[in-house]
């Protein structure tokens, strides 16, 4: 049995956070790192703090002296500090750590509103696993997390718990949150929209948060300084012109995955998809009462979802700060309470979440596993050595061959890679120029265009491509579907494998 006195630091927040930071630690071991910009953000990182801002491409010999800034910078000094310190174990850490701590808080959240932690759990568990597929260590998780805590903001203003200086903090979270990750954008989109909802109603004489011109006009302010923190960057206006190209690119909606409409022939869109129905059930039951406008803003984000599937994570984020405001005004929880009162809590239970003694054992669970990584001692999950790239995923079988070309050759070694192996290529040989990676905004539409159309419809072409930049080896992308390029060089006499895994290929050509 335990004791009192521990007793007291086991709460459902804390078991929450236990059960969702060991599941990432295990599931996410190298899911985490699947995505390219995973491994090359950290190189950017390092080649900061040692060297200071870049204006130009450090990494390809194709646009060596093109202009390309970091533009998230701030977390990838962040990645590059926590590799430096215990290796992608450390970067495996903050993620899981991240993750947890910000679905603890929505839990915590709707404990508040009066669900049983069972309940609390289902409902934040599923919002979380809907946005689980494209959860990556990568610099768009801080998107995820300022995402829900301008939500909260909003629905604390709206139902009168806060001031407008909590608004007015966003400012400089905003500033923040631009030298993370351009998601910053979607931030004063949110804001925006819930001002312009509220000030509708203020001038139709409706209930409103807005109850004079002078808090119109201060929030129309704070609205238009948040909208202003984009320009307080490093890059001044070039950091604007990025995120325009990767927002504006209509090529990118039709060749990367992330960037594609929702499409539910696909697992994870179609878990995104319920979610979405399941929010709309759940906001239905408010009716017939007038939604606040803070209701309707996680529906913006699904719509932006069904545009481009990478928004799913912020409609999950969204959906579930919302829901635990809403929940004790619908006929679901009506019905619970008369019928199943063993997961309604009434009145609810305003300390939950609240007491400092929810976060002791988490707190502590992961300042040892920091300890232990920074000592290099070996551990599952909280230990060195617990992080790695999935070799069904990765090449990390090929490293050893492409190291050897590298040191024959000398500093003036380069190679053809798919963008898929950008990333791994930058980690793993940050010295030797490659031809391309998954930095879509530097290459542009139409690069981009003629490297597909290459790898799946023209694989001739590589020949003139390798004649061009005066390439011996070529890293291709393999797999179930292989495509035309792997085909054309596993099928001519020019070029010879030099290795095969599950996911790439090495060739080089006999004769160039």
């Amino acid at each position: 049995m335990l004791s009192p006195s521990l007793r007291r630091f086991l709460r459902p927040e804390t078991a929450f956070f236990m059960l969702v930071w060991g599941v990432f630690l295990f599931a996410f071991r190298e899911r985490a790192f699947y995505d390219p910009g995973s491994l090359w953000h950290v190189k950017v990182g390092e080649l900061i703090l040692d060297h200071g801002f870049m204006h130009t491409d450090p990494f390809t010999y194709t646009h060596e002296g093109r202009t390309w800034i970091p533009q998230q910078w701030g977390a990838e000094v962040l990645m590059a500090l926590a590799h430096k310190a215990a290796g992608l174990d450390a970067i495996l850490l903050g993620f899981a750590t991240l993750v947890a701590g910000l679905y603890t808080w929505v839990f915590a959240r709707m404990r508040r509103a009066g669900m049983h932690p069972i309940l609390a759990g289902v409902l934040t568990g599923g919002c979380l696993f809907a946005g689980a597929f494209h959860y990556f260590a990568r610099p768009h998780m801080s998107t995820i997390v300022f995402m829900g805590w301008t939500m909260a903001c909003l629905v604390e203003y709206e139902r009168g718990r806060v001031t407008a200086a909590r608004l007015a903090g966003l400012i400089p979270l905003y500033i923040v949150w631009t030298n993370l990750h351009g998601g910053a954008l979607g931030g004063v989109l949110t804001l925006g929209l819930a001002v312009a909802g509220w000030g509708q109603l203020f001038l139709l004489g409706k209930d409103s948060p807005i109850k004079s011109w002078r808090g119109a006009w201060l929030l129309a302010g704070i609205v238009v300084s948040c909208a202003l923190t984009p320009f307080d960057n490093p890059f001044g206006m070039e950091m604007i012109h990025t995120w325009k190209r990767i927002v504006g690119s209509d090529v990118l909606k039709q060749v990367v995955n992330e960037h594609k409409p929702l499409d539910l022939a696909k697992a994870p869109d179609q878990v995104v998809f319920g979610l979405g129905v399941a929010y709309l059930i759940l906001l239905a039951g408010t009716l017939p009462k007038r939604p606040q406008v803070t209701w309707l803003l996680p529906l913006v984000w699904l719509a932006l979802t069904a545009k481009g599937i990478r928004q799913g994570p912020l409609f999950a984020v969204t959906a579930a700060v919302v829901i635990a405001d809403f929940w004790p005004h619908t006929v679901w929880y009506r019905l619970l309470k008369r019928y199943g009162d063993t997961v309604i809590q009434d009145p609810p239970d305003v300390r939950a979440g609240l007491d400092w003694r929810s976060y002791v054992i988490p707190t502590a669970a992961v300042l040892a596993a920091l300890v232990f990584q920074l000592c290099g001692v070996s551990a599952p999950l909280v230990g060195r050595g617990w992080a790695r790239l999935d070799p069904a995923f990765s090449p990390v079988q090929l490293t050893e061959q492409i190291q050897e070309y590298r040191r024959t050759r000398g500093p003036d070694a380069r190679i053809y890679n798919d963008a898929n192996w950008g990333g791994y290529l930058i980690y793993h040989l940050p010295d030797m120029k490659i031809y391309m990676d998954d930095r879509f905004e530097l290459y542009g539409d139409a690069w981009t265009t003629d490297y597909v159309d290459m790898i799946w419809y023209h694989p001739e072409r590589i020949e003139d491509v390798m004649d061009r930049y005066g390439l011996e080896v070529a890293l291709v992308v393999t797999g179930d579907e292989r495509t035309q390029l792997d085909h054309y060089l596993s099928g001519s006499d020019r070029w010879t494998e030099q290795g095969r895994t599950k996911t790439a290929v090495l060739f080089r050509r006999t004769n160039p």
